[in-house]
């Protein structure tokens, strides 16, 4: 009896060993899911409650219609004041039970929401959401005018001032997500910016302004954003400095025809000019732009192409004057209407890249001359070469699912492993209680 009950529990062990071993790859598999990111954000969703027509922890923001009168039949471009609402049909809900509804009737508008989030000053943020819209003079559903142009674009102001026309805003790339014949067609918008002070601002904004856009119903929606930390801030122990980005002077021969007195202004607009516009004689310009510095040898080689999305900033004497972002082509960002003297041009690049020059460059500008600066940037090591892609909601699928393991609880292999040995150990307990109560009628 010793020697078969000894057979017994070495063969139940066994199994056992067998199946903790088949369930360690699911269990390693559950480790290796990275936890997702905190959302900072307060009501991501727009859901209830809301106060006059707007999601609670969201404010509302609109560019005011200037001083002149609206332009007869929607030909040039204005702006009024639209309305917000919550939206209760469920066929223009993303996520939810409720999204931020921003339109108007006839008259065009910019506006949308904006939320002030408390961060942590030189880390990296990334601020994403989804947004509808519809520009139609008739009813829902049907389709909208795809002909108009609904500026949806997400905006982040690094000092938290929130403001919508504070200058050092970076603004995302813009999109126009045409709703057709009821269907949400959502669209994800994404814009990521350093955070200068201790809160930040993020914005979503509709803009149908434009000649001939007025139409009777022109409205765009909002819902699920998100707001994550991509990248900490800057350790103390730096890699040597890269070299400074090429600069080069270019004297601008004077015009023939004369030309008219511009008067200085505190705020320099970034415009997107080739290098030889005419410079008035007593001011300067500046040209920034990035490059895809793929040798990450500092300078832009023959067979170097532009990179897209730095975004690029002008300032004086710790005032800031002007950003613009680059196009990916050999457009520069220009920055007109300087008095001479001294500037600072700076270029902040996203999260998957790595700058192969300085981040800034100090330059004299002497009036009548046009100065180029390319700022270099790289594809991060760690990114094998590319740039990082934020999956879109459901990761493909159109039930929502991420479709593998989560991290909210183990796999389906790991639950099989731990039940397989439970069982096991439930069988050995009841095969040995049979030989003893055989053996007990034997004697």
């Amino acid at each position: 009896m010793n020697n078969l009950l000894a057979r017994i529990l070495l063969a139940s062990g066994l199994f056992a060993l067998v199946m903790l071993v088949s369930a360690g790859p699911a269990r390693a598999e559950l480790q290796a899911i990275p936890a997702q990111q905190a959302n900072l954000l307060q009501n991501p969703g727009y859901e209830e409650p809301y106060n006059n027509g707007n999601a609670q922890n969201w404010s509302p923001w609109h560019q005011e219609q200037n001083s002149n009168p609206k332009p007869a039949g929607c030909s040039a471009y204005y702006s009024v004041r639209p309305t917000w609402t919550p939206e209760y049909n469920g066929s223009i809900v993303l996520e939810g039970i409720r999204s931020q509804h921003v339109g108007n009737q006839f008259d065009t508008w910019r506006a949308g929401v904006f939320h002030n989030v408390p961060v942590n000053p030189g880390s990296t943020y990334r601020f994403t959401f989804w947004a509808t819209g519809r520009a139609s003079n008739d009813q829902y559903p049907a389709p909208s005018d795809t002909i108009v142009n609904l500026g949806v674009r997400g905006g982040i102001d690094p000092n938290g001032s929130g403001l919508w026309s504070d200058g050092d805003i970076v603004w995302g790339a813009s999109g126009s997500p045409h709703m057709s014949g009821g269907q949400g067609n959502w669209q994800q918008f994404s814009v990521e910016a350093t955070a200068t002070a201790a809160q930040i601002s993020v914005f979503v904004q509709g803009d149908t302004g434009g000649a001939n856009n007025c139409r009777a119903h022109l409205d765009v929606w909002f819902d699920k954003a998100e707001l994550v930390e991509a990248g900490p801030p800057p350790t103390n122990t730096r890699p040597p400095a890269p070299p400074q980005p090429v600069i080069t002077n270019t004297p601008v021969p004077p015009t023939e025809t004369p030309t008219p007195e511009v008067s200085p202004t505190n705020t320099v607009v970034p415009t997107e000019t080739p290098t030889h516009t005419p410079v008035p004689p007593e001011t300067g310009i500046i040209c920034a732009n990035a490059f895809a510095d793929a040798n990450a040898n500092g300078q832009r080689d023959p067979d170097e192409g532009y990179m897209a999305g730095v975004t690029l900033t002008i300032g004086q004497g710790g005032q800031f004057l002007g950003n613009g972002v680059s196009t990916g082509s050999d457009i520069a960002i220009c920055f007109e209407n300087l008095l001479p003297g001294d500037y600072v041009v700076a270029q902040q690049i996203p999260r998957h890249l790595e700058m192969t020059t300085a981040p800034s460059a100090t330059v004299a500008v002497m009036a009548g001359t046009t100065i180029s600066l390319e700022f270099g940037s790289w594809f991060r090591a760690d990114t094998d070469g590319l740039p990082t892609v934020t999956p879109e909601a459901g990761d493909g699928n159109s039930d929502g699912s991420s479709g593998g393991s989560s991290s909210d609880g183990p796999g389906i292999l790991a639950i099989f492993g731990i039940g397989a040995i439970a069982l096991a150990i439930l069988l050995m307990g009841a095969l040995v209680l049979i030989l003893l109560r055989r053996q007990s009628g034997r004697s």
